[in-house]
């Protein structure tokens, strides 16, 4: 029973953490638009940037990242499954958020946190590769896969534990499901909005 408990706990508390829509609150303050119609239409940090502005994508994105990092270090040191639960429950609550009728981000940048507070040295590493391609390309997409191959190569030639790495895996394997779900609804809503995804504006 206490073992019940404590999982429904850990879920509980890391979905609500995981569902404060950053991207939301910010277009709605900062802009006056509903990120979810707007754009491409997804709740993160990557439409905050092209929508709303720069600097606050940037806000954007640390405070999703910041997400993912508070539940990893409150449930490092728990077992692993109470680890896995409480990844799995915040990226959930980024991307199913009940506060905004269960439509949120992927979740990228909420898992990537959860990576930086378990593997900082190799998420250190897999940062400065993907802020390189970024820098060249002013993509997104390409800057996120760099950052997440070059953490993961990192973190195995740094001895980092397999079951660790095995649960962040899971969680960005999440987050591409989250895409493939999302997909049908970003083109409806770029097709509406002429919005171009490549260049991040309308055509």
């Amino acid at each position: 029973m206490e073992t019940v408990v404590t999982g429904g706990a850990i879920a509980v508390i890391a979905y609500l953490v995981g569902s404060i829509p950053s991207a939301y609150l910010v277009g709605r303050r900062v802009a006056g638009v509903d990120i979810r119609i707007a754009g491409e239409g997804n709740v993160g940090a990557r439409n905050a940037y092209h929508v709303v502005g720069p600097a606050w994508g940037v806000t954007v994105f640390v405070m999703d990242v910041a997400k993912g990092g508070v539940v990893a270090l409150a449930l490092r040191d728990r077992p692993a499954w109470q680890l896995t639960l409480g990844g799995i429950a915040v990226v959930a609550g980024h991307a199913f958020p009940i506060w905004l009728g269960f439509v949120g981000g992927k979740g990228v940048a909420t898992a990537g946190g959860f990576a930086i507070a378990l593997l900082l040295p190799a998420a250190a590493l897999g940062g400065v590769g993907g802020g390189a391609v970024f820098a060249l390309t002013r993509r997104f997409l390409p800057a996120v896969i760099v950052a997440i191959v070059v953490a993961f190569v990192a973190a195995a030639l740094l001895g980092e534990p397999a079951g660790t790495m095995g649960i962040i895996l899971s969680l960005f394997a999440l987050t591409g499901v989250k895409r493939a779900v999302d997909e049908p609804r970003m083109k409806r809503i770029e097709q509406a909005t002429g919005w171009n995804r490549a260049t991040g504006g309308t055509h």
